[in-house]
C-alpha cells in the first residue's frame, strides 16, 4: 500500500514537472505598444496595460499558443525598440504605407481606419479650409502618415503643431493653445468624445487616403522576422472564429476591420 501511494505521489510530481516544462518550452512573443494611446493601448490606475490592441495581442498569442510579453513603450521609442530586438512586433495601429513596407515586414490589415478633426464643442471649425485658415492644428509627431498628410494638406493655410503624444495635443485643445486636433477617428471618437460627452465634437469628412495611410493598419516587424507567417495565421483565426469581432464590438461598438 505504501509503495502504491509513493508511486501515485511520484506520478503527480512528474505530471507537474512535465506541465511546467511544457509551459517553459512555449515560445514568447514580445509585443510593444504605447501606454498613452487610448483606447488602443493605455495604462489603468494600477499601472496595468489595457485597450483594444492589448486584447488583440492576447487573442493572437492564444491562437498561436505562445506566451505574450506585452511591453509599454513610448510612441517615440517604438521603432528603435523593435530594431534593437527589445520586442518582436509592434501592435499599435501602424499604417501599412509604402515607406513602412520598404523598411519593415507588416502583417495585416487588422484595422481599416479613417482620420478626422476634433474640436471644442463651441468651435466654429467645420472642417472646411475657410474655417481652418489661420488656426493651429495639433497632431502626434510619431504618427508619420498623419505628419505627412498634415504637412501636405493643412500646413498651406494653418499652423501644424506636433506633439509627443496625442494626449498632449488634446490638453492644449482644452486650454485653447490649439484650435483642432487631427488624428485617428476611432481613437478620437471613442477615446475622447465618447468618454467625455459634450467636451469635444468631430467635424469634417472622414479621411482615408491610401497614398498617405496605406491599405490599413498592421503589425510591424523587422524584415524577415519568422513571426510574420504565424501572426498572419493567428489574425485569420481570430477573425474567422469571431474573437476579433467580440473585441472590436466591446471597444468601438462595431467591427473596425470590416467597416
Amino acid at each position: 500500500m505504501k509503495i502504491q501511494k509513493l508511486l501515485m505521489i511520484l506520478a503527480v510530481i512528474g505530471s507537474f514537472a512535465l506541465n511546467a516544462q511544457a509551459a517553459s518550452a512555449k515560445d514568447t512573443l514580445k509585443v510593444g505598444m504605447d501606454p498613452l494611446f487610448e483606447p488602443f493601448s493605455f495604462q489603468t490606475a494600477d499601472g496595468k496595460l489595457n485597450g483594444f490592441d492589448f486584447e488583440i495581442s492576447n487573442a493572437l498569442c492564444k491562437a498561436m499558443d505562445v506566451v505574450c510579453d506585452i511591453q509599454a513603450i513610448a510612441g517615440n521609442g517604438e521603432s528603435a525598440a523593435l530594431q534593437a530586438g527589445q520586442i518582436d512586433v509592434l501592435i499599435n495601429t501602424f499604417a501599412m504605407t509604402k515607406e513602412r513596407l520598404e523598411k519593415f515586414t507588416m502583417v495585416g490589415p487588422y484595422i481599416r481606419p479613417t482620420f478626422r478633426l476634433m474640436v471644442n464643442p463651441n468651435s466654429s471649425i467645420d472642417g472646411s479650409e475657410a474655417s481652418l485658415r489661420g488656426k493651429t492644428l495639433g497632431i502626434e509627431k510619431s504618427a508619420a502618415a498623419i505628419v505627412k498628410y498634415s504637412g501636405d494638406k493643412f500646413a498651406k493655410f494653418m499652423t501644424v503643431q506636433p506633439y509627443e503624444q496625442i494626449n498632449d495635443a488634446i490638453l492644449d485643445l482644452d486650454t485653447g493653445r490649439v484650435d483642432a486636433v487631427f488624428g485617428d477617428e476611432n481613437q478620437l471618437f471613442y477615446g475622447y468624445v465618447k468618454k467625455r460627452p459634450g467636451a469635444y465634437k468631430i467635424v469634417g469628412p472622414s479621411i482615408n487616403d491610401p497614398e498617405y495611410f496605406g491599405v490599413g493598419q498592421g503589425f510591424m516587424l523587422r524584415k524577415g522576422d519568422n513571426w510574420a507567417p504565424r501572426l498572419k495565421t493567428a489574425l485569420d483565426t481570430i477573425v474567422e472564429n469571431g474573437e476579433y469581432d467580440k473585441i472590436s464590438q466591446r471597444w468601438f461598438g462595431r467591427n473596425i476591420l470590416n467597416k
